[in-house]
């Protein structure tokens, strides 16, 4: 089993056993709040699951149907953790609703706390891990899933404060009033979780940095050529794709511009291991005098 499969069955794992710390925090309490913080949990599990399916299913090489592979995968996966984000977020607004109407403090209020904060440590720990691992900048839903994991731990110190206080200051209406909180955060993590996912999906440009680079390697690694124009570049989950038209002069036999062609390649690919490039020799008068000139 790969490095990255590992990961996201340790993220099923952890899940499991934060949400059975956040139900019986919930169960034990009756707080809207922890309910909320709990159904988010339950999004973590399935979330888990989908992205252990979507990296097997990237991890596939190409064939006659997919020629261009299936790492789009991990962005279809990331998109479904974002839509069931924000379908938690409209459970918990339910529930706070009907709380409001009649609020309450909770019952075993520092139990119930104590069993959610044990939650929230796990799930802060392994984001740490996938961070320090370096899979979740390698793989889109790996990265999904562990920003999901931060902002559950950044709700769960908040719901430990906001309850702590409603307890402590006998004001029963913070309760539910955290809930809708909760639920407005995480509507807005899930909508980002979406566009981001849908944007790379549209096959999005890499950012500006990684252009500039790429035609700092093609102009010094084309040496013989006179431009490269048309460059276009795009990613699919992990995979990238680059392809542009390679100037040279019209009388360069081909396998002289097959050497050059070569060399650039090795320079980008040691730059962007895995990238597919795919380059368009062109005679001189076809030139147009722009993008990447050749000195």
């Amino acid at each position: 089993m790969t490095a990255p499969l590992r990961f996201a069955l340790g993220s099923f794992g952890i899940g499991i056993l934060v949400l059975g710390l956040k139900a019986a925090a919930w169960q034990v309490s009756g707080s809207a709040a922890l309910y909320s913080d709990a159904l988010e949990s339950l999004v973590n599990v399935f979330a888990a699951l989908m992205v252990f399916y979507a990296l097997k299913t990237a991890a596939k090489p190409a064939d006659f149907e997919h020629p261009y592979g299936h790492a789009k995968a991990e962005l279809l996966s990331a998109m479904a953790e974002g839509g069931m984000i924000v379908l938690a977020a409209v459970l918990i607004l339910q529930r706070a609703a009907a709380t409001i109407l009649a609020p309450h403090l909770p019952a075993s209020p520092w139990l119930g706390l104590t069993l959610n904060a044990s939650g929230g440590v796990l799930n802060a720990l392994w984001a740490v891990v996938l961070s320090r691992s370096g899979a979740s900048r390698r793989y889109p839903a790996l990265a999904a899933d562990q920003a999901h994991l931060i902002a559950d731990a950044i709700t769960t110190i908040g719901i430990v404060i906001g309850l702590s206080l409603a307890v402590l200051a006998d004001i029963p209406i913070l309760d539910p009033l955290i809930a809708v909180a909760i639920a407005i955060q995480i509507a807005v993590i899930g909508g980002r979780t979406i566009l981001r996912s849908l944007s790379l999906l549209l096959d999005r440009a890499p950012p500006p940095d990684i252009v500039t680079r790429i035609r700092g390697l093609v102009a010094t690694h084309a040496t013989g050529a006179l431009e490269a124009h048309d460059m276009r570049m795009r990613q699919a989950g992990r995979s990238s794709f680059l392809e542009f038209h390679l100037v040279v002069p019209g009388e360069m036999a081909v396998a002289a511009a097959h050497d050059i062609c070569d060399r650039i390649e090795a320079a980008l690919k040691t730059e962007m291991p895995g990238v597919v490039i795919t380059i368009h020799v062109e005679p001189d008068h076809k030139a147009k005098h722009q993008g990447v000139l050749v000195v």
